[in-house]
């Protein structure tokens, strides 16, 4: 069997995703990828893996956006560059697979060269978007836009990563079938060769973007009062965007508290964050419109045997408190996220169980029973089509 995927970004989570899930499958089946021409995964792919560098790298990520660091010029060349999909004809793949989202330039393109009628075509949403133009999204509305003039292609089979994804990604694609298939434990990161530093008592982690979806604001808001009860805390914050001029404000008023790196994290440093961490803060914000079926830096807590304490956005009451490997409390609360933070810092046996229970998650969520999985979907769409 010949799997073709197609990875679209080349910064951020998903070419983390899509490697692993590349890598995993490639011990199955004859694994191509598409993509650009530098990504954040690129030391990540295995030999067993063929990549070809299709696609200009961009700057359209969502720090990007907040940052308001979006070059013109590069970016057009970087959406024209997609064009070369048609280059998948000369692979001749049995199934073509974007794990990534079907952003609009590759879903364009796919349908300009007909990729999905020649093709069994498998997308994987990690989000699914119910409301199309939300308020409190403006950076994907106007993705949304585009993605709606543009015809829908021929879908397969559709991936989500949560069951409470399942109803709306039926709705979106009538006709089409929607699997769940979990996010495999981010355990790339464990086997670089990082600084393994020994816990640091009553330190907090936030890892990833940097945006407002991630409620890192409700977080920053946190500290003040989590130190009320825990003189010592420290919340790290690292990973890629600007934090808003109210949260630099608290941090400077409580620099003692805070340790900022607010830049992309190399693969090799992941590890030294995490090492560090008494626990890993995702105070995700709902998603208007859309629900969240997990996160990446999730499954890297989970590589990590960390315990976590996360909003109940999403599936995170199921991954996190249901899993027994930390609490969950309702987004945008301050105060009910300090308490939660001070109730694992307090409690060190709680803590400790915790993050053996994500570790266990981890060894549930291997890549090689997530391919599995991968190759079961494929193998049933063949014989659909």
């Amino acid at each position: 069997m010949k799997i073709a995927y197609v990875l679209s970004q080349n910064k951020g989570g998903l070419p983390h995703y899509a490697a692993q899930l590349a890598n995993a499958v490639a011990q199955h089946a004859d694994v191509t990828v598409f993509k650009p021409d530098e990504t954040s995964a690129d030391d990540v792919f295995e030999e067993t893996v063929r990549t070809v560098d299709a696609f200009r790298s961009m700057d359209l990520s969502l720090p990007d956006f907040y940052r308001f660091n979006v070059p013109v010029r590069r970016n057009l060349r970087g959406l024209y560059s997609y064009r070369h999909l048609k280059l998948i004809d000369r692979l001749d793949p049995d199934v073509v697979h974007d794990p990534t989202d079907l952003f609009p330039q590759v879903k364009f393109f796919s349908k300009l060269y007909g990729v999905d009628r020649n093709y069994p075509f498998v997308v994987t949403y990690h989000e699914v978007d119910d409301r199309r133009f939300a308020v409190s999204r403006p950076v994907e509305t106007v993705e949304n836009v585009i993605e709606s003039v543009i015809p829908d292609l021929r879908l397969d089979q559709v991936i989500v990563h949560g069951n409470n994804q399942v109803p709306t990604a039926t709705r979106l694609h009538p006709g089409t079938p929607v699997d769940v298939v979990p996010h495999g434990a981010n355990d790339l990161f464990t086997a670089y060769d990082y600084d393994d530093r020994p816990v640091e008592r009553n330190s907090i982690l936030f890892f990833g973007n940097v945006i407002p979806e991630k409620g890192v604001d409700t977080l920053i808001d946190a500290i003040p009062i989590v130190r009320r009860r825990v003189p010592d805390v420290t919340l790290t914050i690292a990973g890629d965007g600007r934090l808003s001029k109210r949260s630099r404000r608290v941090i400077d008023r409580y620099e003692d508290h805070f340790e900022i790196h607010d830049y992309f994290i190399p693969n090799e440093r992941v590890g030294e964050y995490f090492s560090r961490a008494a626990l890993v803060a995702l105070p995700y914000r709902d998603r208007e419109g859309g629900e969240k079926g997990h996160s990446g830096v999730l499954s890297t807590a989970y590589s990590f045997g960390k315990p976590v304490v996360a909003t109940n956005a999403g599936d995170f009451p199921r991954l996190v408190e249901d899993a027994d490997c930390g609490l969950t409390v309702p987004p945008e609360n301050p105060q009910e996220l300090a308490d939660a933070i001070v109730t694992l810092l307090e409690d060190d046996e709680r803590r400790r169980r915790m993050g053996d229970r994500s570790a266990e998650q981890a060894v549930s969520l291997s890549w090689d029973a997530i391919a599995a999985k991968h190759v079961d979907l494929y193998e049933r769409v063949l014989e659909a089509r």
